[in-house]
């Protein structure tokens, strides 16, 4: 078996030339990795198999019908998280916090559903909400510095523009003592405070799982239900807790999968 990778680094203007030359290629099943890059293999093809790859909201971005029955060439995995269990987390490390700020690419159409819904729990929880979107990565320094004189602690959804600049976000809102509850693991050992979030690992697996069977004939992506995982798990990173000074109550992180920042990044 052949396998031909494509990667946009993080360049979305390249994504629709290199589905063309995935689907040129008489590629058998093509995986798209995140949002952006499964809508531009959507764009390029109505009839070769698509498998998605850690797409939050498919059916938000109009890749398929429903979940369960997607009803075209495409379905996959979702890494939709548990928002609003993160917006709680974010309550419970810092029960005092009277606001939090999401930050989130204005391009991205997942991380603007996965806002609304992050928007909701907080409002349960008592929490006031500022949005700040950003439309591109080079806004995201002074964002963050505007945002962090505004808000008790920083939200971040799945989103692949603020993820390509994590190193940049954590070191500012470092400047400011502000904590970042993220939506993904390895956000967290890129100096976010902690998430409850889908394993990325197991997610490929699945991803995997998926286009092997659509390559035997054992399924069709129309009649394939969408994956989506059941539970997260709740990671802390304990440099974040000593710099910002984080009294985490005992049983959370008795159960927690503790880390640190990567090879001393943000510090």
């Amino acid at each position: 078996m052949q396998i031909i990778d494509q990667n946009g680094q993080a360049d979305q203007s390249k994504l629709a030339t290199m589905s063309e030359q995935l689907v040129n290629k008489k590629a058998d099943v093509l995986v798209g990795i995140a949002t952006p890059a499964a809508q531009a293999l959507a764009n390029a093809t109505s009839t070769t198999p698509i498998v998605l790859g850690a797409v939050t909201d498919p059916v938000a971005a109009g890749l398929v019908r429903d979940m369960k029955t997607p009803g075209k060439n495409i379905t996959g995995v979702s890494d939709q998280p548990p928002v609003a269990s993160e917006i709680k987390l974010g309550k419970e490390l810092m029960p005092h916090a009277k606001t939090v700020g999401m930050l989130y690419s204005s391009t991205e159409d997942n991380s603007k559903s996965q806002v609304d819904t992050a928007a909701k729990a907080a409002t349960q929880l008592g929490l006031k909400v500022k949005k700040f979107a950003v439309p591109s990565s080079n806004e995201i320094a002074q964002t963050v510095q505007v945002m962090s004189s505004q808000v008790d602690f920083i939200y971040i959804p799945l989103d692949n523009t603020i993820a390509n600049a994590m190193p940049t976000v954590t070191e500012e809102a470092n400047k400011q003592k502000k904590p970042v509850i993220t939506s993904v693991d390895t956000m967290v050992t890129q100096g976010g405070l902690a998430t409850i979030g889908v394993n990325q690992y197991q997610l490929g697996i699945q991803t995997g799982k998926m286009a092997a069977n659509i390559l035997k004939g054992k399924s069709k992506p129309a009649t394939t239900p969408v994956y989506t995982f059941t539970t997260g798990d709740t990671i802390i990173n304990k440099d974040q807790v000593q710099r910002l000074g984080i009294n985490v109550p005992e049983k959370l992180m008795k159960n927690a999968k503790i880390v640190t920042t990567d090879a001393g990044k943000n510090k």
